[in-house]
């Protein structure tokens, strides 16, 4: 009797139930040969996974099935094509920080040709982003963001002409100190661009759009930004001008100089003079500026004498180059330097009568002088010729 009821009870449970669903160690059944492979296109893709790279990643603790939701209900075998893995299921947050970013596209699926999050990440390998074998560890970020950003076709940020940025990463200070030794608290890609949030130069809302780079640098820079922002650039920029210069309108973006190197204490003059040809003009006329053109880096340039981050106006008492700070400010370099050594003009336009009368009157009678003489003497000269033409031929006559 005991029989017969137990059939009866058991036997419809059996009937219902379904079979056990796909397990991870049912995955590494087929997956862990390292030879299974499908081909996509014309490519051949591996489908090995490392059970032991991935008992390690963050997903470690995880079924299969949760990450690939489409298999959930396959009972063995499932079709060679699966449907994409949606990351945003589980990471809503950062699928929502994502959304406006110029990434946006394949958060974890397929389509457009925009990098996915296992782009960035892996795939069945993640790790910690405090763990070195990391993708997303500092120390690599450079290598997995130029996997797709070491193409030299790309256009620079700052103009339409083509730009290697991961060359001039790597070659710039901030790749040298992270690269070359190993130093990770450098700045990295998404330390100036953002992880997840990417948005374009052009966005007000990017990291690296003009009104938000100081922001930006202040976050390792914050000495250096505090001090630019009481200059008369960082004023000007403050109350929203459109031409005040920002960290990138001096240093360069991806190509950061040693500011201290003489390659770039050379050019500091074509750098100002971006914004203040007038000056650099005159600059380049005068001693220093001819030495400098010609390559001499100890030679004074334009942070000597106004300072770098902290250029003020020449009317505040502050400035390097207020009347009474001036000795100081040429002392640095011409020990002894006096109140009559400072009437020295760095800037003088010889063109400008009304700024600099005298300079302009004694340039005129120069040049007039120097014509006059040319012309006395090229007449002199010519009429030398004919008389000696004349005597010569009476000569022979």
């Amino acid at each position: 009797m005991r029989k017969v009821l137990f059939s009866f009870l058991i036997l419809p449970l059996l009937i219902v139930s379904p079979a056990a669903a796909l397990t991870t160690s049912d995955c590494f059944d087929c997956h862990s040969d390292d030879s299974l492979t499908k081909t996509v296109g014309e490519r051949e893709v591996s489908l090995y996974i490392d059970e032991e790279i991935y008992s390690r990643s963050v997903h470690g603790d995880m079924d299969c099935t949760d990450c690939h939701e489409d298999l959930a209900d396959v009972e063995d075998e499932h079709d060679e094509s699966v449907e994409p893995v949606e990351c945003a299921n589980c990471h809503d947050d950062t699928a929502e920080e994502m959304s406006p970013s110029v990434h946006t596209g394949r958060s974890g699926g397929s389509g457009s040709g925009l990098p996915r999050c296992a782009d960035c990440h892996g795939k069945h390998s993640i790790l910690p982003r405090n763990d070195r074998r990391s993708m997303v560890f500092d120390l690599n970020v450079p290598a997995t963001c130029c996997a797709c950003h070491a193409s030299t076709e790309a256009a620079s940020e700052s103009g339409p002409s083509p730009s290697n940025v991961c060359g001039e990463y790597e070659d710039g200070m901030h790749g040298i100190v992270l690269i070359r030794s190993g130093l990770i608290f450098s700045a990295v890609c998404n330390d100036c661009h953002g992880s997840h949030d990417i948005r374009s130069k052009s966005d007000p809302s990017s990291r690296v759009a003009d009104g938000n780079v100081n922001a930006t640098c202040s976050s390792c820079h914050t000495g250096i930004v505090d001090v630019f922002a009481g200059s008369i650039h960082g004023k000007r920029l403050a109350e929203g001008s459109g031409d005040a210069p920002i960290c990138t309108s001096c240093h360069s973006s991806h190509a950061t100089e040693r500011a201290m190197d003489a390659s770039f204490l050379v050019t500091v003059t074509d750098r100002c003079s971006e914004c203040h040809p007038e000056e650099a003009d005159t600059f380049r006329d005068t001693y220093h500026g001819q030495v400098t053109g010609m390559g001499y880096a100890e030679a004074a340039q334009c942070p000597d004498c106004h300072g770098a981050h902290d250029i003020l106006p020449g009317d505040d008492p502050a400035s390097r180059v207020y009347p009474d700070n001036l000795p100081a400010t040429c002392g640095n370099c011409h020990a002894g330097a006096n109140e009559s050594f400072t009437q020295y003009l760095p800037h003088a336009d010889y063109h400008d009568a009304d700024r600099f009368p005298q300079l302009y009157y004694v340039y005129l009678a120069m040049v007039v002088l120097l014509f006059g003489v040319f012309f006395f003497f090229g007449i002199h000269t010519l009429l030398w010729f004919i008389r000696a033409y004349i005597e010569e031929k009476g000569k022979r006559a």
